[in-house]
């Protein structure tokens, strides 16, 4: 995929965790702005934990966001248990095996890529924020080395796939 992404006209939003009464205020935050389809990234204390995406079109905005961030140790007894999110478990136990300290909820913060109303190039959008994600991963791999503890592919894959432009498609049609 050879496409240009233009991030200065994608909005951004931040949400610290420690403001949540519980994960899932993620989706009624994710609901309020209308959020649908984007990108993700999770901190620890400043340092990149995860970049994650969705663009699916679930019941629940920011499910996704919101299972990850639930399966959270630090939650105690609201943590969620169900299946949906809980890699977030390995990611805690490998952040705590290698740096000697939990994740603690209360010092993660998320922003979030809103690429919603995004002018995609392509005729598969999700495909297209697989792309976006992957180009994060790469230039977070580009500049400290390795990439999140929380993103075990790096997703360079995703980022040599050929694709079909949009005026491409449309041009075929008319």
């Amino acid at each position: 995929m050879n496409i240009e992404i233009n991030w200065d006209i994608i909005p951004t939003y931040k949400i610290e965790v420690t403001d949540l009464s519980s994960a899932y205020d993620i989706s009624s935050y994710m609901k309020d702005m209308r959020v649908d389809k984007y990108l993700y990234m999770i901190k620890f204390n400043g340092t990149v934990i995860k970049y994650g995406m969705s663009a699916d079109n679930s019941v629940n905005y920011g499910e996704r966001l919101y299972r990850q961030i639930g399966h959270s140790e630090s939650w105690g007894s609201s943590r969620l248990t169900c299946t949906s999110g809980e890699d977030w478990r390995d990611i805690e136990e490998k952040f705590k095996n290698i740096y000697g300290i939990p994740l603690d909820k209360d010092s993660l913060s998320i922003k979030v890529w809103d690429v919603t109303k995004y002018p995609f190039q392509t005729i598969d959008t999700d495909n297209e924020i697989k792309y976006m994600e992957s180009t994060l991963i790469d230039r977070y791999r580009l500049a400290v080395g390795e990439t999140p503890i929380g993103n075990i592919n790096d997703g360079r894959s995703k980022l040599q796939r050929p694709v079909v432009l949009k005026n491409t498609w449309d041009g075929l049609f008319e």
